[in-house]
């Protein structure tokens, strides 16, 4: 707990402000993707789920060839090996996370039901134990590092609770804290990934549309030499977790941008297909129309597509307007067999 137990010891530089701000400001879009995705999310979450266990295949280096990875992450399979049964292991906690990431708790009997179901059919991970001096005695006892867990547990949500503190920091003074304390006998990297995963993916939403670990895999090298960094002055109270931090940031960031992009291309294809909609149902129209007859076959698409789709189609000497006004009509145009550039096809024309 000595990152922890230490966090008024970080300053917060200017340029690492500013990612935040920016953090914070793509957090706030948070609704708009939910709303604007909301048909496909089970799609979304399959990808990324996919995507998430391609990546921590690759972390771990499991044994496994990358067809036999790719295979695991898309459809059940009957493992074989350790590591396969590692895999499926991963690929049912992660599931489970998935379902309702807001709903996770910082418990000890959560870390303790999450190395139960990554040991299943594999390695045992335990708490470890320590000799600990008895208070007033010279005699000494067991303790688990279980207790000492609990303890770090409770610290994180005192600080996040006081919200004197930065949460992507917290989370990562918790993971520098959690790898120091060598709290478990085996996975201990592991676990604190995927811990560390859960708080992240717990308040921002966006991780449901993109792949944390993919990008978390870019990073590693430079997380690994942050983790060196924090590590050297953790037992003295004084972590340097500002690259760890820092790489924190960017994997939300670029995540952020990501989906801001997907968000870009599902609205332009959304408004294409309505475009596309509406030119149809010109298509099947009398000859002359008015923009009310499109309104009544396209209640839900709003009057601006509807007069984008008409201009283009003018544009495209498709059709033409015939008055002006509310009132105004339009006239499709129609020049032998040809309709909208669509031209009747022979199967046996040289």
């Amino acid at each position: 707990m000595k990152a922890l137990g230490h966090m008024d010891r970080i300053q917060i530089h200017q340029d690492v402000m500013m990612l935040l701000l920016s953090l914070y400001e793509s957090k706030g879009k948070s609704f708009y993707y939910d709303d604007l995705f909301s048909r496909d999310s089970h799609a979304f979450e399959k990808k990324t789920m996919e995507q998430n266990l391609i990546a921590l295949a690759h972390l771990m280096n499991l044994d496994m060839t990358d067809a036999r990875i790719r295979l695991f992450a898309k459809k059940p399979m009957s493992p074989r090996t350790k590591d396969e049964h590692l895999l499926s292991n991963l690929k049912q906690a992660l599931n489970q996370l998935h379902k309702h990431p807001e709903h996770f708790e910082l418990l000890v009997n959560e870390v303790g039901n999450l190395i139960k179901l990554l040991a299943k059919n594999n390695d045992p991970i335990n708490f470890l134990t320590y000799e600990k001096e008895e208070e007033g005695m010279l005699k000494m006892k067991k303790a688990s590092k279980k207790d000492d867990l609990e303890k770090l547990m409770a610290l994180f949500e005192k600080n996040v609770k006081t919200k004197k503190y930065e949460l992507t920091q917290l989370i990562t003074n918790f993971y520098v804290d959690f790898i120091n304390m060598n709290i478990l006998s085996n996975r201990q990297e592991l676990v604190a990934l995927i811990l560390m995963y859960a708080l992240i993916a717990k308040d921002f939403s966006v991780f449901k549309y993109v792949s944390f670990f993919k990008y978390f895999k870019k990073e590693y090298e430079g997380w690994k030499s942050g983790v060196i960094t924090a590590s050297y002055y953790w037992s003295s109270g004084y972590a340097q977790t500002d690259m760890m931090s820092r790489i924190l940031l960017q994997i939300l960031i670029a995540s952020y941008e990501e989906v801001d992009g997907m968000a870009h291309e599902y609205v332009f294809e959304k408004e294409l297909n309505k475009s596309n909609n509406i030119e149809n149902s010109i298509l099947k129209l009398d000859e002359i129309f008015s923009k009310e007859d499109l309104r009544k076959r396209h209640p839900n698409v709003s009057d601006a597509t509807i007069d984008r789709t008409l201009k283009r189609l003018k544009d495209e000497d498709k059709i033409r307007p015939l008055g002006k006004g509310r009132s105004s009509k339009w006239q499709r145009i129609v020049s032998g067999n040809r309709k909208f550039g669509i031209e009747q096809l022979s199967l046996f024309n040289d």
